[in-house]
């Protein structure tokens, strides 16, 4: 993968202004009170240098951090949200100026990445903890409630509404915006049709203004579609369709916030893991038809 001064370059050269950084406590301090944050540091360096925003993704807790039974879980969610809150304070006090958002967590709506069960309240106590930390820490930064995963109703998932619902009720004022990943692979977001995702959106925006928040805005912090041969992976032809697509769908809604997409460079092209091959460039940085949409 290239360094971080490279794939700045690169991100800048494609268009793009903002760059979405995923802070992983997990990686940041593995053991408590040990910190390495050098790959952090140079990747939010690297995109300010270039002028890009930067929206941090607080996210991911270490193992010390986690009830000793869910260790073995898939992103688990930390035992207390006001150490979580302390880590995210950090953050926002080192990236004060450079990075101008926060986004508390990934995913939170389903087991997978907030373990080992689906819990608004829980996340309730981490926003309200996190938003205070950061609200301190930099008055002047965003804080953005994590970005929602396609789901519907399950003993494992939420759906976006009904998760934000939730959110309304133990944890409102704090947060400035909502966030969603409106996937929608292999259909087209702007075919309301077949998109499930398009019908979550609408259903978020009409739980915000039940709620009175008309003026909160959606934010999109990650959208794209596979490159792969399993599913939902699809053709490069059709990444660009969707990818195109959907971002003009995004942007036609007035209360949109800002769109990323998801993601920049392959992990490694042609994995059969479609995780691996959300990129518009491939892992050897060859561009694929979806680079050369307009990003602006």
């Amino acid at each position: 993968m290239p360094s971080p001064a490279d794939a700045m370059t690169s991100i800048t050269d494609a268009g793009f202004e903002a760059v979405r950084v995923t802070v992983r406590w997990s990686s940041v301090e593995p053991v408590r009170g040990e910190f390495d944050w050098e790959r952090v540091d140079a990747t939010i360096h690297a995109a300010r240098e270039r002028g890009l925003a930067v929206l941090g993704v607080v996210t991911w807790a270490p193992s010390w951090a986690v009830p000793p039974d869910y260790r073995a879980t898939a992103h688990p969610a930390p035992s207390d949200p006001a150490v979580f809150a302390q880590f995210a304070s950090l953050a926002a006090e080192r990236f004060r100026g450079s990075v101008q958002a926060w986004e508390v967590w990934n995913e939170p709506n389903i087991s997978a990445a907030f373990g080992p069960n689906v819990d608004p309240e829980k996340y309730c106590r981490i926003l309200t903890a996190t938003h205070d930390a950061i609200e301190r820490a930099d008055p002047d930064a965003t804080v953005v409630a994590g970005g929602l995963s396609p789901a519907v109703d399950s003993t494992s998932t939420l759906a976006p509404a009904t998760f934000v619902r939730a959110l309304y009720l133990c944890a409102a004022g704090s947060f400035d915006a909502v966030a969603m990943h409106p996937y929608s692979t292999p259909k087209l977001l702007s075919d309301t049709t077949a998109s499930g995702s398009a019908a979550d959106i609408a259903a978020v925006r009409a739980v915000m203004v039940e709620n009175g928040d008309d003026d909160a805005r959606i934010w999109f912090t990650e959208f794209g579609a596979p490159t792969a041969a399993s599913s939902p992976g699809v053709s490069d032809a059709r990444q660009a369709e969707i990818i195109g697509d959907g971002v003009a769908y995004l942007r036609s809604l007035d209360f949109a916030g800002p769109t990323f997409v998801f993601d920049f460079q392959d992990l490694d092209s042609g994995e059969a893991n479609p995780e691996y091959n959300y990129g518009i460039l491939r892992s050897d940085g060859d561009p694929k038809p979806s680079a050369s949409l307009p990003t602006r």
